[in-house]
């Protein structure tokens, strides 16, 4: 996020943007500071407010999600997991399947590549999933993406390898429902 100001004929006019999109309305000011915090001010508040409308894990909503896809463009390869997890029975797939879906053998494409996709857009979020390695209490950065499922319902994770089942986050499926990605 960058901050840019600029002098006008007798005031100061300041804007927020993301890379070249614009983040913020235009604030003015008699000086470029006053104008700069005013955009400041507005940031703050809507962080606040985003903040607020979080689940309870701290995941963001579906609004946050599509912009942030926007921001991370994932790969033809990830852009194919993500599809055929979507249109998967109960959104739900494992590994293998998800690596298949991008042309892949093996489960170690989609761990990498799903996972290169999930922490990608948890830091575009401002999220860290709770669930972590036991070993090593790194997250576990597909659990921005799905969450772990059995057939008795949700599993935690181990480090122990069993063909893990991974259920798409609701929000997930909303966004890229409205993304148009199928």
């Amino acid at each position: 996020m960058k901050i840019v100001a600029r002098k006008l004929a007798n005031q100061w006019e300041a804007r927020a943007f993301d890379q070249k999109a614009p983040a913020s309305p235009i604030r003015f000011g008699p000086t470029s500071d006053d104008a700069i915090l005013a955009v400041k001010s507005d940031l703050d508040r809507d962080a606040l407010k985003e903040r607020s409308e979080r689940r309870e894990d701290g995941f963001p909503t579906v609004e946050l999600v599509k912009k942030a896809f926007a921001r991370i463009r994932p790969s033809d390869g990830q852009l194919a997991m993500l599809a055929a997890h979507l249109n998967a029975p109960g959104y739900v797939l494992t590994a293998t399947e998800l690596a298949s879906a991008a042309g892949k053998n093996g489960y170690e494409y989609a761990n990498l590549q799903y996972g290169r996709l999930a922490r990608d857009l948890a830091e575009e979020l401002e999220f860290t999933p709770s669930e972590s390695y036991s070993a090593s209490g790194q997250p576990i950065w597909t659990y921005t993406l799905a969450t772990g499922v059995s057939d008795d319902g949700p599993v935690e994770p181990s480090d122990e390898y069993v063909e893990w089942r991974w259920k798409l986050r609701p929000q997930l499926v909303d966004a890229l429902t409205d993304l148009g990605i199928r």
